[in-house]
């Protein structure tokens, strides 16, 4: 994971740059950039790859769920998670570690860089992908969205046998 100047100097992807190099155009100096400061209409080729997360402050925490999740998404991940939160679609030590992962990214205000593996289907089927995540804020301060972008490194089946069969 990285975050801050060290997360600038590690972006590998073309479309990771750009975006982050757009967000920060937009944000007004000292502060983050708000939903509305972000245009669909300027970064067109990557709305398949993007997903928009709200954070949601609840008495028992911040919690998320993805306001909209980008066709390439939906068709990778075989499901659409729009409207739904993340306890609604994750669980055990995934859940958990998400949870941690974009609450990190709230309270720190600052962007966010990984790579990571998400199961497929019943565990035989696996996306690895890189990400970027984005933090905005109506306010400029006060993080209430995120903007995801993924670039997939690998679709990969693993059909060795199950040792739980």
């Amino acid at each position: 994971m990285y975050t801050g100047d060290a997360l600038a100097v590690r972006i590998a992807h073309d479309e990771h740059r750009r975006l982050y190099d757009y967000w920060q155009t937009k944000a007004p100096p000292g502060k983050l950039p708000a939903r509305k400061d972000i245009d669909p209409l300027d970064i067109p080729g990557m709305l398949p790859r993007i997903a928009l997360i709200d954070v949601l402050r609840e008495a028992e925490g911040v919690t998320f769920r993805y306001r909209l999740a980008g066709t390439e998404i939906v068709e990778r991940a075989g499901r659409d998670p729009t409207g739904r939160r993340f306890d609604e679609l994750y669980r055990g030590d995934y859940l958990v570690n998400a949870v941690n992962t974009y609450s990190h990214i709230v309270e720190a205000a600052a962007p966010h860089l990984s790579e990571r593996t998400f199961p497929l289907v019943e565990g035989k089927e696996f996306l690895r992908y890189d990400r970027l995540i984005l933090p905005l804020a109506a306010d400029g301060r006060t993080v209430d969205m995120l903007i995801l972008l993924i670039a997939v490194i690998e679709h990969r089946r693993d059909d060795r046998p199950s040792a739980n069969r």
